[in-house]
């Protein structure tokens, strides 16, 4: 599915949710406690930080895929309330960057590339966020910030070049040929990853609602022990996502 579907979809069905919502009434119940279950999709990947270690050109073309879950919430007063997940996740991306003595391993021995390359990148993992959420008037609209931890199952991370060369020493030519190189970082990815998110969320219909996030981890990709890159790695996501409450309690702090 292209981005402006997915995008289109959104702006429609915040349309009607928030048609559907308005015409309620003003004593519409709240919950105190609900469970669910979520889907929605990533899209982002492992970006250079700081941010101005990004290669110019730097074409990204992120991945459309599939994330689901199950959600927890618990109301703490009529204005705060916290939320847990656990997401089954898979985000992929591909760019086109120009790269200037990028260090890999080649047959045992670490060289360094500079020319453009096309990079590849996909992670699968298990995310867990813990976040606190604030209910404007009503509880259709809501802010989240929290925290996540994340195990990746599989990952994987290679850059193809294009054109350029190859020495071993920064700068030095040795290698014009790059054809059949291919710099393959997966045996050095770490497994795990914790950061923070920021997001909003708002009710369409009466258990439906649509969420949108930003999060970046605060871990490089990347093991401690691995030197290839004078700088991290980061993971830094956009999500939307849309959760239906299958079972839900009422409010004990009134209605909203």
């Amino acid at each position: 599915m292209q981005i402006k579907n997915i995008l289109g979809l959104v702006i429609f069905v915040l349309f009607v949710g928030s048609t559907y919502v308005s015409a309620q009434t003003k004593d519409s119940d709240s919950y105190q406690l609900s469970m669910g279950v979520t889907v929605g999709t990533d899209i982002g990947g492992a970006v250079p930080f700081p941010l101005s270690n990004i290669p110019t050109p730097f074409n990204p073309y992120p991945q459309i895929k599939a994330s689901f879950g199950g959600i927890f919430n618990f109301s703490l007063t009529n204005r705060w309330g916290i939320g847990a997940e656990i997401m089954y996740k898979n985000v992929g991306m591909s760019a086109d960057a120009k790269v200037e003595n990028q260090k890999f391993n080649m047959d045992g021995t670490d060289v360094y590339f500079t020319g453009s390359a096309k990079m590849d990148m996909a992670f699968t993992f298990l995310e867990v966020p813990v976040y606190a959420k604030y209910f404007f008037k009503k509880g259709n609209d809501r802010i989240i910030a929290g925290f996540y931890y994340s195990y990746t199952f599989t990952s994987s991370f290679r850059t193809i070049p294009q054109k350029g060369f190859i020495g071993y020493e920064p700068n030095k030519v040795e290698i014009e040929d790059v054809s059949d190189v291919v710099m393959n970082f997966d045996d050095v990815l770490d497994s795990w990853d914790v950061g923070f998110l920021i997001g909003y969320e708002r009710r369409v219909l009466e258990r439906l609602n649509l969420g949108l996030r930003f999060s970046m981890g605060f871990k490089d990709i990347f093991v401690p022990s691995s030197d290839y890159f004078d700088y991290k790695m980061l993971p830094i996501r956009g999500s939307i996502s849309i959760s239906y409450n299958l079972i839900k309690t009422k409010q004990l702090f009134g209605k909203r």
